[in-house]
């Protein structure tokens, strides 16, 4: 994991994508059955946060029919139905410490483990993909929130620093990750660490970020190695 250091950050230009329009919502407005939460129960989906990824593949098409796929911190897995929508077949494994309603389907598998116990998960991920790479890894992980920013913010930092290092296993040559990072000061840790390991970086949020939260998804194109 990388220490906190503030001493050491280095400020340097991210590629941004353009932000789009704001959604017609009061500052610090706060709707729990907003039109995306609404719009997901019609369709079937088990959390609003699925818009999120559609937005994202949409605008970047980072998922084909043909990949293999894994999710770290996948519940309540709305992430993993439009994954699987795409992949049809293709196996797509999700990994949460949290215990997720299983679903029907015969090409989803699932581990309830930790992200930071990784010598627990590598032996069950191996045995899915049979000492094969997979071709995409997905995050929508969040830690769980004290509403203190900064303190959110780190911890978000070193669940997707653990995400990198997870994708230094997994993760083919020159493929992509998409990570949600609640980003603040310590942004740059993780930018560090996932430099040194990618070629390329945007980040976006979609419209279906809720206004008040600092959220963010960034997607790391073309492993390194």
């Amino acid at each position: 994991m990388a220490k906190r250091n503030r001493n050491s950050w280095q400020r340097k230009t991210i590629n941004k994508t353009g932000h789009h329009r704001k959604k017609n919502t009061k500052k610090g407005q706060y709707i729990v059955r907003d039109e995306y939460a609404i719009k997901a129960q019609k369709a079937g989906y088990r959390a609003r946060s699925v818009y999120k990824l559609l937005e994202l593949q949409e605008r970047f098409d980072l998922i084909q029919p043909d990949y293999s796929v894994i999710d770290v911190g996948a519940a309540p897995g709305s992430f993993l139905q439009a994954i699987r929508n795409i992949v049809r077949e293709k196996p797509v494994l999700w990994i949460d410490i949290k215990q997720i309603k299983p679903f029907s389907y015969p090409n989803v598998m699932t581990i309830q483990e930790s992200i930071f116990e990784f010598e627990k998960l590598k032996p069950q991920v191996k045995e899915i993909f049979w000492e094969e790479k997979v071709d995409l890894i997905t995050s929508d992980i969040a830690p769980n929130t004290t509403w203190i920013k900064d303190v959110d913010q780190y911890a978000s930092v070193e669940l997707n620093i653990a995400i990198c290092e997870f994708a230094d296993e997994f993760l083919k040559k020159w493929w992509n990750l998409i990570l949600k990072v609640f980003k603040w000061e310590d942004f740059n840790d993780l930018a560090m660490q996932v430099r040194k390991r990618f070629h390329r970086m945007t980040e976006y949020k979609p419209m279906a970020c809720r206004d008040r939260s600092f959220e963010m998804y960034l997607i790391w194109f073309d492993k390194k190695k």
